[in-house]
This record gives structure tokens, sequence and C-alpha cells, in this order.
């Protein structure tokens, strides 16, 4: 057990050297391939609605690069909506998971996504509960191509690229819809958000810098 403690501590030594280097470290910005202006209306069986305001106060994201907030319809009248964060680089009070944002790893579960042709891809879920507006919400951080759901690996991997690779960029992404009495959930995703995802993630790899 004394050897289990000291190689945690060795551990949180080394992450906070590493992170007070990334403080004075000037990384390299690293912009998106294409803005997300240019993302298609069309996408699957989806369709664009509308663009909405970026929702800061609820998800406590700030100081992002690049914001989207796009509502998306699909044949049946169904919405959800799209939000994407990104940063061309991290550093103190610039980063993609920062203290106002932690409170999504709350009561936060692991889902699977099935992807085609093969594979499966996972992704965080949780219900933002406001008055009795509640809303599901499925996100993953994009870290140079590599999706990731947590929050303390994604900022290891951020430390890493920055050390190794010069260059600290990386997304959230968002997909939300309004779910109501959140006692009506039982088998959530459904099969929209499920076939959103799907259909999203490789557009979304048009835009994003890969590794």
């Amino acid at each position: 057990m004394k050897r289990f403690n000291t190689a945690w501590v060795i551990s949180i030594l080394i992450l906070l050297s590493l992170g007070g280097y990334l403080y004075l470290y000037k990384p390299t910005p690293t912009p998106l391939k294409m803005d997300f202006q240019k993302l298609p209306s069309v996408i699957g069986d989806w369709r664009w609605v509308r663009t909405e305001p970026s929702p800061k106060d609820a998800f406590g994201i700030d100081s992002a690069d690049n914001e989207l907030m796009s509502v998306y319809k699909n044949a049946s009248g169904h919405e959800i909506k799209l939000y994407i964060a990104y940063f061309r680089f991290q550093k103190q009070h610039k980063k993609v998971i920062g203290y106002h944002s932690k409170w999504l790893h709350k009561r936060t579960d692991v889902v699977e996504i099935p992807m085609n042709p093969h594979g499966i891809i996972r992704i965080n879920k949780t219900i933002f509960k406001e008055s009795m507006n509640n809303q599901l919400l499925l996100f993953w951080y994009d870290l140079s191509g590599r999706i990731v759901t947590n929050r303390y690996k994604a900022q290891l991997l951020t430390i890493l690229d920055g050390l190794f690779r010069g260059r600290t960029n990386g997304a959230i992404v968002i997909i939300s819809r309004d779910i109501g009495d959140i006692e009506d959930i039982k088998d959530v995703p459904n099969n929209d958000e499920v076939g959103f995802i799907q259909e999203i993630l490789p557009v979304l790899s048009s835009y994003f810098p890969s590794s």
C-alpha cells in the first residue's frame, strides 16, 4: 500500500510539473481544416434548421476560438442541437476542460455507439437539469482525431501533445435534446441520437485537425 501511495504521489508531482511547464509554454496554434460555418445543411436524415447563440453560461465553456450551436431536425420532426467548441491552443484560463465545465462529468455514464462498418465509440451521457426543462447531453472530446471521454485522460493527452508535438489544440462536441420530465426516460440515447452521432462523426473528421 505504501508503494502504491508513493507511485501516486510521484505521478501527481510529474503532472504538476508538466502543467507548470505548459503554463509558461506557448504552443503553436492549430486552426481548423475548415470553418464550422461550412458544415453541410443536410447530414444524413437531418436538416439544418437554425443557428443559436453559444450557451457559455449553460456549459461553462469559455474562450474557445471557434464555436457553433446549430439545430437539426429529421423527417419525424425531432430536433437535436449540435454544439462544438474548438481551441486552437490551450493554456491557463483557456482550456477545453476548465473549472466551470467540470460539472459535465458529475453523474455521467459512458455509453457505446456502434459505428459502421465496424467497431464502436464511447461517449459521455448526462442529464442537465434546469427547472422543468431537462436536457439529455451526449458529449466527447476530440484531441487531434482521438475521441476521449475521461477528462483526466484528455488533460494528460493535451500535456503530452504540448511536450512532444508542440500543439495543444482540442475540441468538445455536445449533442443535446430536450427531454421534459426526467422520469419519462428509460432508454437513452435513442435511435435519433445514435443515428445523428453516426452521421456527424465522419463529417467532423474533415474539420478537426488529425494527428
